[in-house]
């Protein structure tokens, strides 16, 4: 990270003047780390979701950085939110590489959420397959009386995958009294646009 991310990262950002943007007194951190085939079929490669910095409430410089055989084999810049989970898939579109989750989520006007992106990193550049939420409640607006919103996703490997969605409420989970429960049929999505722009800077 010290020697080869991050100096990299700062390059970019400080060409890009992004780095005014940072909060002051901020320290680069890395999030979380996971292992997969990214970049090159049946490799063994790790990926890691670093906060390069804040720039506001929920806002932030992230980068992800694949490393193989202790080398930076691709380097992934964008301007985000406070992302706090990566994750790999196992190729749902069949091309022998592994996709990366991120997970992020916030609190806004009394209204916690959690949501993941699913990109694919490769030499040409970087695929978005899309976003959607994965869980909410309004605990902060109804402590008392709010509610919680969960969903379980699951993919149909192919050229294009297919996304399904199943998802469960809780009427009583801010007051610690709720149970989970099955609010309809699995159903078939379409994953939202993502509107993060990652720039593939190796």
């Amino acid at each position: 990270m010290q020697e080869s991310v991050l100096p990299a990262a700062r390059k970019t950002w400080h060409e890009q003047e992004s780095d005014r943007l940072c909060t002051a007194g901020f320290e680069a951190a890395a999030i979380d780390i996971v292992r997969g085939s990214f970049t090159r079929p049946e490799s063994d490669q790790k990926a890691i979701l670093y906060r390069y910095c804040e720039t506001g409430n929920n806002m932030a410089l992230n980068g992800i950085a694949v490393i193989e055989n202790a080398q930076v084999v691709a380097h992934v810049l964008y301007e985000g939110g406070w992302d706090n989970a990566i994750g790999a898939l196992p190729d749902i579109n069949g091309n022998g590489l592994s996709e990366i989750v991120v997970a992020t989520g916030g609190t806004n006007m009394g209204e916690t959420w959690e949501a993941i992106s699913i990109i694919e990193v490769s030499g040409s550049g970087v695929m978005k397959f899309g976003q959607t939420k994965t869980r909410s409640d309004n605990c902060g607006a109804d402590e008392k009386h709010g509610k919680a919103e969960a969903c379980r996703l699951s993919v149909k490997v192919g050229s294009t995958p297919i996304v399904c969605r199943e998802t469960f409420v809780n009427d009583g989970f801010c007051g610690g009294t709720g149970k989970w429960r099955k609010s309809g049929d699995q159903k078939q999505i379409s994953l939202e646009e993502d509107e993060i722009e990652y720039e593939l800077i190796k």
